[in-house]
């Protein structure tokens, strides 16, 4: 059964919502495209968080070569598709 909604565009949703509620951006802010420091405004330790929120939603840690390499909300969600989510939640 296909509800329409892609694995992707629930982990894009999921993420959302934690970059809002724990990071307190505002939803318009959030689109694939944004880029997290540029256009987010996250500094360094934003950064770890996102990173533990990752952790908890694929159920393992980040790999160290990946990390340096996500730099939009779209590498996040891509990270995520190809490393299994808790977005089904």
């Amino acid at each position: 059964m296909t509800t329409g909604t892609t694995s992707a565009d629930a982990i894009l949703h999921r993420v959302s919502e934690l970059l809002e509620e724990k990071l307190g951006l505002l939803p318009e802010e959030i689109t694939p495209q944004a880029r997290f420091k540029e256009d987010l405004g996250l500094d360094s330790l934003d950064m770890v968080e996102l990173l533990t929120i990752m952790e908890a939603e694929s159920g393992r840690p980040v790999d160290d070569d990946a990390a340096p390499g996500l730099a939009t909300v779209g590498d996040v969600v891509g990270y995520l598709v190809a490393h299994g989510s808790g977005a089904q939640r």
